[in-house]
Order: C-alpha cells, then structure tokens, then sequence
C-alpha cells in the first residue's frame, strides 16, 4: 500500500508539469491579443582559433533575418545587451540570466560555432529566460558554404517551437525580370538569395505561376503568341502547353493541382478558361462581352477570383470553380486588379490605382467587403502575393526607382526590400510549401 501511495503521488506531482508542457500556449499573429515575443540573439561564440568570423557574421545575419520576417519575435537591440556574449558560457549554467531579464528579453539563443578547414560545426540552444531553462539544442554539421542553409534550419526549429508550424524558410519565389533582350523568368529564395534565371530566351517572357509537382508556367512570345509554357524545376525543360489564337496569359494553379486558370481570347474575347496541368480539356468560365483576366483559385479549389470590367472598369470578382455564381466584391475605387487569395481564405490581396495615378496595395475580405490598405506613399506597389503560410507578402515596388521585390508582414508592416540584383523585377509569385529539412 505505501508503495502504491508512494507511486499516487510522483505521478500527482509530474503530471501538472507534463500537462503544462503538451498545453504550452503557442504564438498566433492571426490572436487580436497577439504581442511580439522578446529574443535576444547575440553574437555567435568562437569554439576554435577565430578563423570562421566571416561566417558566424553569415549565420547571425541570415537568423536575425529569417527571425525578424516571421512577425513573430521582436528582436532585442544587441547595443543594449549587457554582457560580452564572446564570454559567456551556451549552457544555462554558465548563462547570467538576471542581465538577460534587464534588458527585456523573454527567450534568449545562444550559438557556438567551431571551424575546422572549411566544415563548419554549430552548437544552438534557445533558452526561457526567466525560468533559465533549455527549450531547445540542436548541433549543425557543414561546409562553410552551407552556413545559411544551417540557420535556416534552426530558425526553423525556433518559429516551430513557438507556434507549432512550419516555417518558409524553403520556400521559393519567381518573378519577371527585364534584360537587355527581353524579359526573363526568375527564381529566388524567399529571403532574396540565390537569385538564378529559369527562363531567357531573348523574347519576352511573362507572367510566372506555379503548378503542381514543381512546375512554374508562363507565357511567352518566343514563337509568336503570346502561348502559355510549362517549366519543370526538376529537369529545366519548357514545353508549349496552349497554341490558341490570341491571349494565352496569366495562370494560376488551382491548390489541389488538378487545374489551371487562365486567360485567353482564343473566342475574340478575354475569358478566364480552365485547363489540365498537361494543357487538355480547356473549359470556358465566363461569358461576358467585357474583358475577363487575371484568375487566382480559392485555397479550397472552389471559388476563382478574377477581374472584370463588366462594371466599366477593372474590378474584383469572384465565381465558382465551374464559372458559376459570380459575384462582384470591390466597389471602392476605378482599377483594382491582380487578386490573390490568402490560404485561410479569410482575405483577397490586389492592387489598385489611386486618384494620384499611383498604384497600391490592399486586401479585402470577400465574406465581409472589409478592405484594408497595405502600402501608402511609396511608389507604384503592385502584384502582390502571399506566402504559403499567409503570414507575408511578396510585391513588386518603385520606391527606390527601378522596380524592385519586397516583402511585408500581411497586415502591411516591416516592409523590406529582398531583390539584390540590377534590373526591373515584376510580377512575383510565392511558391508552395517546402519543408526545411532538419
């Protein structure tokens, strides 16, 4: 009987505790009482000779980076620390966490970094900075080289921690960039790196959209057209998929991947048509003597947003998968155009022109007609696009001159520039989820 008493009791005591940790609240952007979570993210540590100082400059730039993006954290001044983090200790016990306290932060990320030749070996830790305790460790093995592949993934590993999701740290961005033969297709990280070309053939090239299974179609007037191509990411090979007379313009795949939206005139007229992903089975959606363009699908594949001018000007509507049931959802303003839908459903992102001639960003909830204004008094900001996530948004800007990419967290805030290279970048579009690998 003691014995069984005695077991009653370790488990009264360890069950509170374990109840506690499988219920941790986690951090929601989307809660109306949502506050940014204070983390402190100092330098890296030196395990060796000193000799890997340009890459630990690397990795803390592209963490702090990937971190600040999210929305999620705030990250703490490091002017404002008040210890030599090049001293301190990665355990907790070796962690003066009282001056931790002093300057605000709630989590606190210690990393370690020892270079050997040219592999890199970081040792990571997120702390709880009141309690001291360790959320998390993870050790990353690599050439130098890999040194923001690694921060991705822990930074990954924190934004889970935090919010019980994935991040987008893989995901990819394409876009249209002119050169001095035409316009090309492009491809980038969602943090503007890797910039690489997918299509450039001397002609003009536009309009990029992604497909299922790794494919990004566009339209192109290399044979004409212009006609509607398919790219494939894996083998780097472009196939003609709609020849039809006239427009064969602005895709959009549907989330299930069974369809392809999109416009052409091949009957006279612009009408949003619906096709395979292999270019078969087009079916006509609308039937108006006004000009129909630019679809987005629904995140449930059931609904298409699309604009028409069957009002007199551009705006925004949005029909069901079939073409039927069309209903008008912009009333405000005289060119509104390039919808896309957030994953949640809950918003429809577009741009419009103002009574400046100045182009800007807004989203409107289709359930509600609620709008709300994104970008103000920054140039021509246009085509916008969400991440898989719905959390960000990428779109094309003219602040600086030269149209650029940037990015913003979906309420409009910490706008940032992403595009490094020279020239124009148009209509980008957020490529789906891809997991980072741990």
């Amino acid at each position: 009987m003691r014995r069984i008493l005695l077991t009653l009791v370790a488990f009264l005591l360890v069950a509170p505790a374990a109840q506690a940790q499988n219920e941790r609240p986690y951090l929601e952007i989307s809660d109306p009482n949502f506050r940014a979570y204070p983390l402190a993210i100092p330098e890296f540590k030196d395990l060796g000779q000193g000799s890997g100082a340009k890459a630990a400059a690397t990795g803390l730039q592209t963490l702090r980076f990937d971190l600040s993006l999210t929305g999620v954290f705030n990250l703490l001044d490091p002017r404002s620390f008040l210890v030599n983090p090049k001293q301190e200790g990665l355990t907790g016990a070796s962690i003066n966490f009282a001056n931790w306290i002093n300057v605000g932060a709630e989590g606190l990320i210690k990393i370690g970094m020892l270079k050997s030749g040219t592999e890199l070996t970081l040792d990571c830790h997120l702390f709880d900075v009141a309690s001291g305790r360790e959320l998390l460790a993870k050790k990353y093995n690599g050439p130098e080289k890999t040194i923001r592949r690694m921060m991705h993934r822990w930074a990954d590993a924190v934004v889970r921690h935090y919010t019980n999701t994935p991040s987008i740290f893989a995901t990819r961005i394409t876009f249209t960039k002119r050169t001095k033969k035409g316009k090309a297709i492009g491809i980038l990280d969602f943090d503007g790196h890797n910039e690489r070309y997918l299509v450039k053939n001397g002609s003009l090239n536009l309009l990029p959209g992604w497909g299922p299974g790794g494919t990004i179609y566009y339209s192109s007037y290399l044979r004409g057209g212009p006609h509607l191509y398919r790219h494939d990411l894996a083998t780097k090979k472009n196939k003609v998929i709609s020849r039809a007379k006239g427009l064969n313009i602005g895709v959009s795949g549907s989330p299930n991947g069974k369809y392809m939206a999109f416009t052409s005139s091949r009957d006279d007229n612009s009408e949003i048509y619906r096709i395979a992903p292999d270019g078969s089975g087009a079916i006509r959606l609308t039937r108006h003597w006004a000009i129909d363009s630019s679809p987005a699908w629904s995140p449930d594949s059931k609904r298409i947003a699309f604009v028409s001018e069957r009002s007199g000007n551009p705006q925004i509507y949005a029909m069901n998968a079939d073409g039927s049931g069309v209903k008008r959802l912009t009333f405000q303003g005289n060119y509104n155009q390039t919808p896309d839908w957030s994953p949640s459903g809950e918003w429809i992102l577009f741009n419009a022109r103002d009574e400046r001639l100045v182009y800007d960003i807004f989203k409107i909830n289709p359930a509600t007609g609620e709008i709300r204004r994104l970008t103000q008094d920054q140039g021509n900001n246009e085509h916008p696009s969400f991440s898989p996530d719905g959390n960000l948004v990428v779109f094309s800007s003219t602040r600086t001159g030269e149209s650029k990419l940037y990015v913003m967290n979906a309420d409009g805030s910490n706008q940032r520039l992403i595009s490094r290279g020279k020239g124009e970048y148009t209509t980008p579009e957020w490529g789906p989820w891809t997991e980072v690998k741990q």
